[in-house]
């Protein structure tokens, strides 16, 4: 009698726990600076081209609203390729992106002049990260996707994100959620592809790592410059 009271008991507790759920939504505070590690590893031959660079991006300003500003700057840039290992000069000016209360990025400096060259990779990675915030709170285990719209002024192609959150781990000091992803564009002659999986801080969402393949991704019209398939490493200080 003793042992069916106890695995009743010990039932009950079972169903009664539920397991945490994550809106995956980051809400950044003014002055706050995060610095990341960039790389782009071009698979061109004989020798891969990189590109590495420093990224930092401060909060300027929290809205009523909940939308912020970020301004990020490219320091320390640098190309490398076979023997060479090439400085790029810092003349650029930081970009000023807002984002409204979810982190969908929603305007950007970049807008000033629509016409300059886009950044597949760059472009990527701000695809799939602005999109990361579920419609709902997810378990371990959820999953669900973004419609991405055409936006020529934020240079960004119409596509689809697969996301899905596999679990906790350890990244450095930083207890993260780890989500897969899989992005697709889907109006273009030759789509890009990406997947990979974004590292998250469980305490405030904020982005830790993001590791992605990129398949035919174009870089440039400057035939100087290296196309084909990539991958992208950005990774926080």
């Amino acid at each position: 009698m003793k042992c069916l009271l106890l695995a009743a008991l010990t039932a009950s507790a079972f169903l009664g726990r539920q397991e945490p759920t994550y809106d995956l939504v980051w809400h950044p505070e003014a002055n706050t600076v995060i610095t990341y590690k960039l790389h782009l590893d071009i698979d061109t031959t004989p020798d891969k081209f990189i590109f590495l660079a420093n990224l930092s991006s401060k909060v300027l300003k929290i809205k009523p609203n909940g939308d912020y500003d970020i301004e990020t700057s490219i320091k320390d840039a640098h190309v490398k390729h076979g023997l060479h290992d090439e400085p790029i000069s810092d003349d650029s000016k930081p970009t000023v992106d807002t984002y409204n209360r979810h982190g969908e990025k929603i305007a950007s400096t970049e807008d000033d002049d629509p016409t300059e060259e886009a950044n597949p990779g760059l472009n990527t990675l701000d695809s799939i990260t602005d999109q990361l915030t579920p419609k709902a709170p997810v378990q371990i285990g959820g999953t669900w996707t973004a419609v991405l719209q055409p936006n020529k002024k934020l240079k960004r192609e119409a596509g689809r994100v697969a996301y899905t959150l596999t679990g906790t781990e350890k990244q450095g000091s930083y207890q993260v959620l780890k989500v897969s992803f899989k992005y697709n564009e889907t109006e273009k002659d030759t789509p890009l592809s990406a997947e990979g999986y974004v590292l998250v801080r469980v305490s405030d969402f904020s982005l830790v790592r993001f590791e992605g393949t990129l398949k035919g991704a174009k870089f440039s019209t400057d035939p100087d410059f290296p196309n084909g398939d990539a991958t992208l490493s950005v990774i926080r200080d």
